[in-house]
């Protein structure tokens, strides 16, 4: 079985503690394959984001700003949208609910969706509003400018009926709603109060992402993943020296949910509605863009929760997604591979090891079964030796990096030098002896400990047989010194 170990800190002890816990990565990852047959309804603010790119080589005549010749231009699903696109590219299938004006902008929306085949009817085109569009002009890798064209007012009556029932028409093919709140017009109390009842009914979780200004509506749902600054707003606790703990405490009490508090560079914080608090660090790297990095988490968190996953799991996941797509240029996406690979990278990091031995020590470089291979570094003192030992299933191939080594295989003994190696099947005695310090890489198939089998112990040579060994091999290692 394969595991990763993670770091998890525990708020719930007086002092705070590190400690390691075990993620089963063959469930993660089967998981991560049930995504595909999952259906998840996605409803909020829907917007266009549009990147306009170009070179700069100048600065305007007219004023001191940068003139920049324009190249092409790029469409890509934002906001609710975002998070649609990320689920589609997860395998599920998606149900879009949210808002459109009567424009080119919408009608774009409507072509980008249908393109990623994410079902559109539940769009709904209103007169009376224009299409959210967030533009942005780039030059290389850098935004020099964002322009937003939008309406914030609340969606009408009559539309938020229309929303209502065609949730009631789905609730039945759907295993999970996820609303991504950006407050622009869509998030109203009875809209939300309408489909809280409705999900609850139906034991559908509810996975929100919101904006703080409308966090009364969400009070109920299943789950809800906030950034540290809106977790600030909502609680309205927001110095500096407010513990991270009573921030999450709040909202648990205020929302009634489980919440995850995501924190950039510092992870995620998870406060279930039981009372346990645990924080899951992740590793630092070159942020590119933090564009919809809400929506990834969001999404991974959605399908998670319908896939068999704890919320320990899911933010460990969901640290990893948010890790891979602030690498990334723009409103990107993240795919059950890259999330695949990282997991399978951070377990072969996380069980290397340094193993003190009689003899010097062994720094486990990997050990993975899956795979069914095994890498380690054998530091051999002078003067030492290893038990005389064999495997039954283990096949190794060791190679002479540094130093002189007498290794006793196959009823002889043999000088091994550097760039020296031999194969060592399965069923064979051997056994190292240090003549100098050494370093000896082994390559071989999968350990296991119970695969072992001694015959003499390890430990140090006897002075007078260590002699003898020298003397009989000081010419062979001065003549491979001299060469």
């Amino acid at each position: 079985m394969k595991y990763k170990y993670f770091t998890l800190i525990n708020y719930k002890k007086k002092n705070l503690c590190s400690k390691h816990m075990v993620l089963n990565t063959n469930k993660v990852i089967a998981s991560l394959e049930d995504f595909k047959n999952k259906r998840v309804l996605v409803l909020g603010d829907l917007m266009l984001d549009q990147y306009l790119y170009g070179g700069v080589s100048r600065v305007s005549p007219e004023a001191p700003v940068l003139v920049v010749k324009f190249k092409k231009n790029e469409n890509f699903l934002g906001g609710a949208g975002n998070t649609a696109n990320n689920l589609t590219a997860l395998g599920a299938k998606v149900f879009i609910v949210g808002v459109i004006g009567n424009d080119s902008n919408g009608k774009t929306l409507i072509d980008l969706f249908q393109d990623k085949g994410i079902n559109t009817e539940g769009l709904i085109l209103d007169k009376n509003r224009q299409t959210t569009l967030k533009q942005r002009i780039v030059s290389g890798s850098h935004q020099l400018l964002r322009a937003d064209y939008e309406d914030q007012d609340s969606i009408s009556k009559e539309i938020e009926d229309s929303i209502i029932y065609f949730v009631q028409k789905k609730i039945e093919e759907i295993d999970a709603i996820a609303v991504s709140d950006y407050n622009k017009g869509i998030i109203t109390p009875t809209l939300m109060k309408n489909l809280i009842n409705l999900a609850n009914s139906k034991q559908i979780p509810i996975i929100a992402d919101l904006k703080p200004i409308n966090w009364e509506c969400f009070v109920g749902v299943t789950l809800i993943t906030p950034n540290l600054k809106e977790a600030k707003e909502i609680t309205r606790l927001e110095s500096e020296n407010i513990p991270i703990e009573e921030i999450g405490k709040r909202l648990v009490n205020d929302l009634k949910s489980t919440i995850f508090i995501t924190r950039g560079e510092d992870g995620i914080t998870l406060f279930e509605k039981e009372g346990e608090i645990n924080h899951f660090p992740t590793k630092k790297v070159n942020i590119f863009d933090v564009t919809g990095a809400g929506d990834t988490v969001l999404a991974f968190s959605t399908l998670g929760l319908v896939s068999g996953l704890s919320f320990k799991e899911i933010a460990e996941v969901a640290n990893i997604a948010g890790r891979i797509v602030v690498q990334k240029p723009g409103t990107s996406i993240v795919s059950i591979e890259e999330i695949k690979e990282c997991l399978n990278i951070s377990q072969i990091n996380l069980l290397r090891k340094k193993v003190d031995k009689e003899w010097g020590y062994e720094d486990w470089i990997v050990n993975y079964e899956s795979s069914n291979y095994c890498g380690k570094k054998l530091i051999l003192n002078k003067g030492y030796q290893c038990s005389i030992h064999y495997h039954k299933i283990k096949n190794e191939v060791f190679y002479i990096n540094k130093g002189f080594v007498l290794l006793y295989a196959y009823d002889e003994y043999k000088l091994m030098k550097p760039g020296d190696s031999i194969i060592i099947e399965p069923g064979t005695k051997h056994r190292f002896i240090g003549l100098s310090n050494a370093e000896i890489i082994e390559f071989s198939s999968h350990h296991k400990d119970e695969d072992s089998y001694r015959d003499e112990p390890s430990g140090k040579v006897e002075e007078n047989i260590f002699k003898n060994y020298l003397d009989k091999y000081a010419s062979e290692i001065v003549n491979s010194l001299s060469q």
